[in-house]
């Protein structure tokens, strides 16, 4: 019976290439494992996807920023067209943004496919540009599981791209749909009344239909957030201990909600924000502190601590780089067992 073959071939989705070995036994079990239905019932059973590579933004002194994919999964194959200077910039429900600054433009991927879709940036208003960030999402956000938004029919995707000029910090949002950008949102303030700057490095994080970007002014980082459906923005404090604006500071998800990932020296702290009864804001509060030191305490050649170099929000990864007397090195750290 089929419906027993596909409680067979629940792999674990880490290893795509058994999908394909049980497609070479026999005609039958092919034409299963490349149904729509089967495909479908896949991913609603194991939810979350494997992460079978990360891209990021090599730097070097002399040549320009490029981007590179290493492979986690044996099973994966290499991506070879990035050959161009783009810059990673964010990553989400099946897609890749990267940006030609030179160009002033930016490039929506999809690495599986390797469709691409380049659009220029906003027309910049009168004011000079200062900084920018940009995310890409799916335009269904509030109605789809995203477990293949990405594909075919319902391949549309929405930009949003946040702007700080020399006097006010503006969005707008680009839709695949009409291929056009939106009007530039009206100006944020905080409750100082005074203009801050888009933090481009810092990552975007999606929580329901609000989707937070890094945000600093007069020397402290905050969290400027950006509500997808009413187009309003406002800008949110740092828990307390975490308001010096020299501190290491990943927007990133937890348990559904808005978090942080803040590390001081070599201990990690892990921070979370959830409103409260009748949707009063219940404000931040500190869930687990992690010492990175320990986790490496058997690595004798170690020199320097372990620093967080970037988050895989859709997964719950964090991305821990370390380095010895000659090399560096790149870890994963799967924050879901531990929740």
């Amino acid at each position: 019976m089929e419906e027993l073959i596909e409680e067979i071939l629940r792999f674990p989705p880490h290893d795509p290439a058994l999908l394909v070995h049980a497609a070479l036994v026999c005609k039958q079990w092919c034409r299963l494992v490349l149904g729509a239905g089967f495909q479908r019932r896949f991913r609603e059973f194991h939810r979350t996807p494997p992460m079978l590579g990360f891209l990021y933004s090599s730097l070097s002194y002399c040549s320009k920023p490029k981007p590179k994919f290493v492979r986690i999964a044996a099973s994966c194959p290499p991506i070879a067209h990035l050959s161009h200077c783009w810059m990673v910039i964010d990553a989400r429900h099946g897609r890749v943004q990267l940006a030609e600054p030179e160009k002033n433009a930016l490039v929506i991927w999809d690495p599986i496919t390797d469709h691409q879709r380049r659009l220029p940036f906003p027309k910049q208003p009168s004011q000079s540009l200062v900084t920018w960030s940009a995310a890409v999402l799916c335009t269904a956000h509030g109605s789809c599981d995203h477990l293949d938004c990405h594909n075919s029919s319902r391949s549309s995707f929405l930009v949003v791209f946040a702007c700080s000029c020399t006097s006010e910090t503006i969005i707008c949002t680009y839709s695949s749909d009409t291929a056009t950008w939106s009007r530039w949102s009206d100006s944020i303030y905080t409750h100082q009344q005074s203009s801050g700057y888009v933090q481009p490095f810092m990552p975007r994080a999606l929580v329901g239909n609000a989707l937070y970007f890094g945000f600093y002014q007069r020397g402290r980082i905050m969290i400027l957030k950006y509500e997808l459906e009413s187009h309003e923005q406002s800008a949110i404090d740092l828990p307390p201990l975490l308001e010096n604006g020299t501190i290491d500071v990943h927007i990133i998800t937890l348990d559904g909600g808005l978090g942080l990932a803040t590390q001081r020296e070599s201990k990690l702290y892990m921070w979370s924000r959830k409103d409260g009864l009748l949707g009063v804001d219940a404000g931040w509060t500190q869930t687990r502190v992690i010492d990175l030191q320990m986790m490496f305490r058997s690595n004798a050649t170690l020199t320097l601590r372990p620093d967080v170099a970037g988050v895989a929000d859709d997964i719950g990864v964090i991305f821990l780089r370390t380095r010895t007397d000659d090399s560096a090195t790149t870890y994963t750290f799967d924050l879901r067992p531990i929740r």
